[in-house]
């Protein structure tokens, strides 16, 4: 079977010459900067995954990687990258056999796999020809889904999600000057960054405006329009429920459902009844969203049993916040600035909840359903309960704090309150919460 060898010598500039092929590569020649990002080890004949949202820079990382490798001294010439959405498995499997013929030891990089039907039993082969492979998907359940049935391949250890930027990354990118800390959500030492508390909470706004995505980041700082973002953001997520097989339509309803509660309890018979569709159908096209790292849902804990309790109410909140802006702009025809000044509560609430989600979640070892829900009782709410050795709470109070009493420790987070106890600026807080070791 004949190789389209013209597009692949396109794709891998770095077998022309080893330095300076960025300003070649098709992903990277037209970026204006490159924001950096946590570096893996790459172990040879293992298999790495790398899953997470689109437009979050996954395509961009790949080439981080690569040139990480011919920094350290392995041949350019020893490293394939192919966009899976490009080829056929046929083509692919014979490119990767063609390549192995001519050399050894390789390193295989496969763009957005999930593209490739069988992708799974590709992958085994590669791990079993101890071939060095780092493969990425933007549909995360699938990818969890095939790779639990390829134990012993290398796979172990070797799984990371692929996040936007948390603000914490966001703000070393945007100002050098301030102290870089670091702490556990549930025990913050905001103090080194008391004096800073102006300009950080002006990059704040300016976060949540880009949701860390790199390309809206980049244009933010560069003083560029973020539409066309937008309308990438809302095709992304009308991609997913198209490729998902479900109706266009429906989604929209739910979606204006969401953005209407703004983060408000829900249950999917009441949200059925309004829109007139089936539960079933309300609780599908949620899974549809959050297996693609659009939306996390949280379950209410019940504190005695320690245990969701999968019959009350729910929660949804957005993994980054260019995705509910987008949808605002979408549905409603608001203006970025105006969706955020009348959400800005909401936003802040998923922007805190997300990120101290991403500190922890490990893919397989320690996944969201594991650890995070929410609780309410009568007459008060707490937005996030994290559930490790104890409960410990987070409340996001973007404006003037009223304490409530709660049977478990918790934090609030305040827009500019301190005191001394548990009230903290949220800049503040989100400013030292970095993500876990498996979130890129």
């Amino acid at each position: 079977m004949a190789i389209r060898i013209s597009s692949l010598g396109r794709y891998n500039p770095w077998w022309k010459k080893s330095e300076g092929w960025e300003s070649e590569d098709i992903s990277l020649r037209n970026l204006e900067e490159i924001i950096p990002r946590k570096d893996i080890s790459l172990r040879e004949g293992d298999i790495f995954i790398i899953r997470g949202i689109r437009r979050s820079g996954k395509s961009v990382y790949l080439r981080l990687l690569i040139k990480s490798l011919i920094e350290r001294g392995v041949d350019p010439r020893k490293i394939l990258y192919i966009s899976c959405d490009r080829y056929t498995l046929r083509e692919i499997r014979n490119i990767v056999d063609e390549f192995r013929r001519r050399e050894e030891k390789i390193y295989i990089f496969l763009d957005e796999i999930t593209y490739l039907k069988d992708w799974k039993i590709f992958l085994k082969i590669l791990g079993e020809e101890d071939i060095t492979t780092i493969a990425t998907g933007s549909n995360p359940i699938s990818i969890k889904r095939e790779v639990e049935t390829l134990p012993g391949r290398g796979v172990e250890g070797n799984e990371y999600y692929f996040n936007p930027l948390n603000f914490k990354e966001f703000l070393n990118y945007m100002r050098k000057d301030i102290p870089n800390v670091s702490f556990r959500y549930d025990s913050p030492q905001i103090t080194p960054l008391i004096p800073y508390y102006d300009e950080i909470e002006s990059l704040f706004y300016r976060y949540i405006l880009t949701g860390g995505f790199p390309e809206a980041v980049i244009a933010l700082k560069n003083g560029r329009d973020l539409s066309n973002i937008y309308e990438e953001i809302i095709r992304l997520v009308l991609g997913e429920i198209s490729k998902a097989g479900k109706d266009e339509h429906i989604a929209r309803e739910i979606l204006e459902y969401l953005l209407r509660i703004k983060g408000g309890r829900f249950d999917y018979v009441s949200v059925a009844r309004e829109l007139e569709i089936s539960h079933p159908t309300v609780k599908d096209y949620l899974n549809i969203l959050e297996n693609a790292r659009i939306i996390y849902t949280l379950e209410a804990w019940d504190l005695d049993k320690k245990r969701h309790a999968h019959k009350k109410q729910k929660k949804v909140i957005f993994q980054g916040t260019l995705i509910p802006i987008s949808l605002g702009i979408y549905l409603f025809g608001y203006s970025p600035d105006d969706f955020v000044d009348e959400n800005i509560e909401f936003l802040a609430e998923c922007t805190a909840s997300s990120h101290i989600i991403w500190s922890l979640e490990s893919p397989l070892i320690r996944e969201k359903h594991s650890f995070a829900g929410f609780y309410y009782d009568q007459s008060k709410e707490c937005d996030l309960l994290i559930h490790t050795e104890k409960f410990f709470g987070i409340e996001t109070k973007y404006g003037k704090v009223k304490k409530r009493k709660y049977p478990f420790e918790l934090i609030y987070l305040s827009k500019e309150e301190i005191e001394e106890d548990n009230v903290i600026p949220l800049s503040l807080y989100l400013a030292g919460i970095e993500k876990s070791p498996k979130n890129i």
